[in-house]
């Protein structure tokens, strides 16, 4: 009889604990989410991030607000994040630069572990830029005055995922650039057009509207996009690997399961909207919807790609 006693406090202590869960799962989100995008304003990451937190918020009826913490090459706002309560209300612009490159080209006080994929909702190709009265007018070019003596190329960041991948693509190529880091994409391409540096790596949602304005020129890119007809890949130079950005939203390790799929059920119904697609087809960036354990385990071969990389720069 007591032995049954202490059965039924053990499964009533249970039940109670999977109720509160429940109903605390049930009313998320019951204040302003917060997502925190580690880089400056005007960059890929934080246009495709707003485009995502205003769809949100409508779709969840609650803030989705948009706080910018840059520094660190994207460290500060990531390691915020990290360090932040587990509650689902304080999330993180995720990329390819925070969370898969830094970590393992510099030391960090997070790594990839220390969080929860929610969602990737776009991907965008690098590209390299220039000026549109630069004398480089082909990747040719480019290529042949870089090795005569060192070009200036706009990332952001000694250990940004733009740099690194610059240095895959110049050590493919052949050439060295010497390297001007500034907060943003963005920033780096007015560097561009003010004639303050030769070129810049950089994503279609920063260099996208000096395109169209005729200010810059794209001199080879990761992918064909038909919005820049004409403008090679990388692999046409026989350049081997991906070299995209992407965008989407991680929170702290240990946030609650009901919470990212109740934010994972929300980014579907909002990434089928019509406006919602527009608004990223506009910002030049490409649609590229992921969750749930297929996504994460390409997220981690590919942090342990990098993990590979950085050990080879070392030596």
């Amino acid at each position: 009889m007591i032995k049954w006693s202490k059965n039924l406090v053990k499964v009533a202590a249970v039940l109670a604990v999977s109720l509160v869960a429940a109903s605390a799962s049930a009313e998320y989100p019951k204040k302003p989410i917060n997502v925190i995008v580690p880089w400056g304003a005007g960059g890929d990451s934080d246009l495709s991030t707003r485009v995502w937190a205003d769809a949100m918020e409508k779709e969840l009826g609650t803030p989705v607000v948009v706080i910018n913490k840059a520094g660190g090459g994207g460290v500060v706002g990531t390691t915020y994040v990290a360090n932040s309560k587990k509650d689902g209300y304080t999330l993180i612009n995720a990329g390819l630069s925070n969370v898969l490159v830094t970590p393992n080209f510099s030391k960090t006080p997070y790594a990839f572990d220390s969080f929860t994929p929610i969602v990737k909702f776009t991907a965008v190709p690098l590209g390299v830029l220039v000026k549109t009265d630069s004398p480089y007018k082909t990747f040719d070019d480019f290529i042949a005055a870089a090795k005569e003596k060192p070009v200036t190329q706009g990332s952001w960041g000694a250990a940004s995922s733009g740099t690194i991948l610059a240095r895959i693509i110049a050590d493919q190529a052949g050439y060295k650039p010497r390297f001007v880091h500034a907060n943003t994409t963005a920033a780096s391409m007015v560097s561009v057009i003010g004639g303050h540096i030769d070129s810049a790596v950089s994503f279609p949602p920063a260099f996208g509207p000096h395109i169209k304005a005729g200010r810059a020129r794209a001199l080879v890119m990761n992918k064909k996009m038909d919005a820049y007809p004409g403008v090679p890949t990388f692999a046409d130079y026989g350049i081997k690997g991906s070299f995209e950005g992407w965008s989407g939203i991680f929170a702290p390790k240990g946030v609650p399961e009901e919470v990212v799929n109740r934010l994972v059920e929300a980014t579907k119904k909002v990434m089928q909207d019509p406006k919602v697609l527009k608004a990223y087809e506009n910002m030049g960036a490409v649609v590229d919807f992921r969750y749930g354990d297929d996504w994460v385990k390409d997220l981690k071969e590919t942090y342990d790609i990098m993990a590979d990389a950085a050990v080879k720069m070392k030596k």
